[in-house]
């Protein structure tokens, strides 16, 4: 199996009559190839609202060192294999992580609305917190706290979460997000608007906290050189 390297895109999706978007045009391309690269092409299937785009990734194959390496070029609102953009899940678990009343299915209705998808669970909002939970735990090289829950003590396959347990999961997960983001203050107060504004159920997506979405993909990339779930 050959190895394979992430490059991050800035580019926004944007609404096209075809629901195709492209990361990267032909003149781009044509600069990354020589005579020991080939191009070819990724499509991942994103659901925006209730459209399908299909997003087009460039991945250029090299031959260095008599080995072929691989570079996939992906956008920053999309993170392979998972049916929706980056802002989805972002919006879910800041949602359920700065309301300690709220539950996930709850959480998982309101992204729901917001966005306008026919389906998002609150098992994949769940998937999601794990993930990025034990991400932000990559790495670490710190002692263990006096008052930090060891894992003898998690609830077993038949248990529910306490509530102190469940409360530091998500106190956790919305500072790494708050710090990700540069402590853009957009990332929590877009819970509280009175009206859905900017319209989030289809592309162009924008916004500040569209922007501050994008500030948590590159910092966890540049942090610990993977995607964000």
């Amino acid at each position: 199996m050959f190895p394979i390297h992430i490059i991050t895109d800035k580019k926004r999706i944007e609404t096209t009559s075809s629901k195709v978007f492209h990361v990267s045009t032909p003149t781009q391309e044509k600069t990354l190839l020589d005579e020991k690269a080939a191009l070819r092409e990724r499509t991942y299937s994103l659901q925006c609202g209730w459209s399908v785009y299909s997003i087009v990734c460039p991945e250029i194959q090299k031959v260095e060192n008599q080995n072929i390496i691989k570079y996939l070029t992906i956008p920053e609102f999309l993170i392979p294999r998972r049916p929706y953009p980056v802002y989805v899940y972002i919006y879910a678990i800041v949602q359920y992580s700065s309301n300690p009343a709220m539950g996930q299915r709850n959480a998982a209705e309101a992204t729901r609305k917001r966005f306008g998808l026919k389906t998002f669970s609150h098992t994949t909002l769940g998937r999601a917190m794990k993930r990025l939970e034990a991400l932000t735990k990559t790495n670490e090289d710190k002692p263990e706290r006096v008052n930090e829950i060891k894992e003898s003590q998690l609830p077993g396959p038949r248990h529910f979460p306490s509530v102190e347990l469940t409360g530091k999961r998500r106190a956790a997960v919305l500072s790494y997000l708050q710090e990700a983001s540069g402590e853009d203050s957009q990332l929590i107060q877009e819970l509280t608007q009175s009206q859905a504004t900017p319209n989030y159920t289809h592309p162009p997506y924008i916004g500040d906290f569209i922007d501050a979405c994008h500030h948590v993909v590159e910092f966890t990339y540049k942090k610990f050189r993977k995607l964000l779930l």
